[in-house]
């Protein structure tokens, strides 16, 4: 709020002022009673118009102060009712008593939508839960028929139904991360190893060659998550990967992080689209063309390294590769990212 605000919105006072001077000078001038020389009317005018700006000078002080005051006590959408000021005129009291009701409803509006979002998340990870056991039993029955070729195809479908009922249940707690995650340090080469293990039919199926040169590398992170993470990058190089082609994962650092490294020699991402990838729901040429892709995968993965404190970066070139590269700071730089 500047002084010039402050003049504005009390135009209404100088308009009135200036009538009121200019109404006695008037009647100065017409009744000989009340006349008094040029020089005198002159300082009366010059003293009355200084008392009264310094009155609106001094009332925009208090104004700003009780302004600023306000704006200090808002934090995170609430207010902080025991830092208002207290209110010097009437038109503050009142207004500040209109500021706690308005804030008292939001407060009951928030507690009751976080109170619907917990029992929403409440059903959805029970139900999450509820629906892998008949995904177990499924998996039993095909184990327990190998012979029939048919149940091949249908075990690939159980696996898909289980991929996007796993990202469903990520992402619904990814809103809840900090309750649930547990950094430590994790072997790189043990995480990514275990995800090739779960994606080793897609390998043989399509008979895709995989070059492996990862080193024993501890990383700080939590496995869980980052095991997730992963698994979305492994199964879009996979997804985007012409039968006999190549996925190479490595790793790579220097003095400042460790470098895991996925690149795939498949059908790559047209350039209009790499500033995309990231964005929630974007599925982009290769989704369309693909049909089966929910622009969900990559979305995830970022938004859970960010918040583990890693950055994920990816280059590619139109049907010729694609590199994803997961960065993790090292210890010095770990804390200072979170």
């Amino acid at each position: 709020m500047s002084v010039w605000q402050h003049l504005l919105f009390k135009r209404r006072l100088i308009i009135t002022y200036i009538m009121i001077m200019s109404f006695i000078t008037v009647m100065i001038y017409i009744n000989p009673i009340l006349s008094m020389p040029i020089n005198n009317l002159f300082y009366l005018y010059l003293i009355s118009t200084c008392f009264f700006f310094l009155y609106i000078f001094i009332e925009y002080y208090f104004i700003k102060k009780h302004f600023n005051a306000l704006k200090s006590s808002c934090r995170d959408g609430f207010i902080i009712q025991e830092e208002l000021l207290t209110p010097k005129t009437l038109e503050q009291k009142l207004f500040q008593q209109i500021l706690k009701q308005v804030d008292q409803q939001h407060q009951q509006k928030v507690t009751s939508i976080l109170n619907d979002k917990k029992e929403t998340m409440d059903y959805m990870t029970s139900w999450f839960h509820e629906i892998k056991t008949p995904i177990s039993v499924s998996r039993l029955i095909i184990e327990n028929e190998k012979k029939n070729p048919v149940l091949n195809s249908i075990e690939e479908e159980v696996d898909t139904i289980e991929g996007y009922v796993e990202q469903a249940l990520y992402f619904v707690r990814a809103d809840d991360f900090n309750q649930d995650y547990f950094i430590v340090p994790v072997d790189l080469g043990v995480v990514i190893r275990s995800i090739i293990k779960q994606n080793a039919k897609i390998f043989i199926r399509k008979k895709i060659k995989l070059k492996l040169e990862v080193e024993s590398t501890e990383v700080l992170t939590d496995q869980k998550w980052l095991a997730y993470i992963l698994a979305q990058i492994l199964s879009n190089a996979l997804k985007y990967t012409s039968p006999q082609g190549e996925v190479k994962i490595s790793t790579e650092e220097d003095d400042i992080e460790r470098r895991l490294i996925i690149e795939d020699n498949g059908i790559g991402i047209d350039q209009a689209d790499i500033q995309r990838v990231f964005d929630k729901g974007f599925t982009g040429m290769n989704g369309r063309s693909h049909g089966n892709s929910t622009g969900m995968g990559l979305y995830l993965a970022k938004r859970l390294a960010n918040k583990l404190g890693h950055s994920i970066t990816i280059t590619s070139e139109k049907n010729l590769f694609t590199v994803v590269t997961i960065h993790f700071p090292k210890l010095h730089d770990y804390y200072a990212i979170t």
